[in-house]
């Protein structure tokens, strides 16, 4: 019998689930602690066990994919201009990543906030700010100030794309920082795919840091994505269906793990009565 192995390396639990390749069945599931402070190969390990002694062996795994919190939640910390506008799509997209925003901060950027900033136990911080051509002195004011307080966590620019040289030049060598496309390039559209990719790239490369990670990446054909972001994947397709299914429509998916509840929804998020109108005009069909 072929089926595939999915694995979450999850921050509390590493969970097993086999499939049936031909009949598209569960199996069998299984779990065990995350081993996470000493290497999380033992945890696998133990979790595989299980569940071989469950199903007596009796299969043949043609692939292992695997998604992995085991390095922690990922914390964000989103800064915009205005409130309601680039700073509300930033958090969007950060979220969006599978990450939690642990504070937003929007206009020019005070030595108090990034007092606050440097303090907090953030993993990264999204930058955004301005349409293009658009305002640009408040994400030049706010990329410099993170410079002269030596903010030492990656940051993601996606901001007014006039400024990009600039933030260049204002972090130089001295900030680890990553440019992507603006999350609002005009007032009509807002753009978070391409900042979501660069914040799931960031935390993969932290995932990987996790203790006897690069061992376990010998045994599976890799980490494909943060765990939250699976799930928020999951549910986007028992929502919108497959090429031979149809999906069920609008929904909330609950995930409750060991270190975070996330509550995840799909829907068109149009207002259902005349009098309500979105700031934001065009709202993502993805939501977390």
């Amino acid at each position: 019998m072929d089926a595939y192995l999915f694995i979450d390396f999850g921050s509390t639990f590493t969970k097993l689930t086999l499939v049936d390749v031909e009949k598209e069945e569960i199996i069998a599931t299984e779990k065990s602690y995350t081993t996470v402070e000493s290497d999380v190969t033992i945890g696998y390990e133990n979790a595989l066990k299980k569940l071989n002694d469950k199903v007596k062996g009796n299969y043949n795994i043609v692939k292992r994919l695997a998604c992995s919190s085991a390095a922690g939640g990922l914390k964000i910390i989103a800064i915009g201009l205005v409130p309601e506008l680039t700073a509300e799509a930033a958090k969007r997209a950060a979220l969006g990543a599978g990450a939690r925003v642990i504070k937003t901060y929007s206009f020019n950027l005070n030595s108090d906030e990034l007092k606050e900033i440097k303090d907090s136990n953030a993993d990264m911080i999204l930058l955004a700010g301005g349409t293009n051509g658009g305002n640009s002195d408040c994400i030049l004011h706010n990329s410099k100030m993170i410079a002269d307080h030596n903010i030492s966590i990656p940051v993601v620019v996606a901001g007014n794309k006039s400024c990009n040289d600039e933030i260049r030049r204002n972090f130089s060598d001295e900030i680890e920082y990553y440019i992507t496309e603006n999350v609002m390039p005009n007032l009509n559209h807002i753009n978070v795919d391409p900042a979501r990719d660069t914040i799931r790239k960031i935390f993969m490369k932290k995932i990987v840091d996790a203790k006897g990670m690069e061992h376990v990446e010998g045994q599976i054909e890799g980490i494909l994505m943060p765990t939250p972001a699976s799930v928020l994947k999951a549910a986007e397709v028992l929502s919108n269906g497959s090429r031979d299914e149809y999906g069920i429509g609008d929904l909330a998916v609950i995930d409750i793990g060991g270190a975070t509840t996330d509550i995840h929804s799909i829907a068109e998020g149009a207002p259902s009565k005349p009098s309500v109108k979105n700031l934001i005009q065009r709202e993502p069909l993805r939501e977390i």
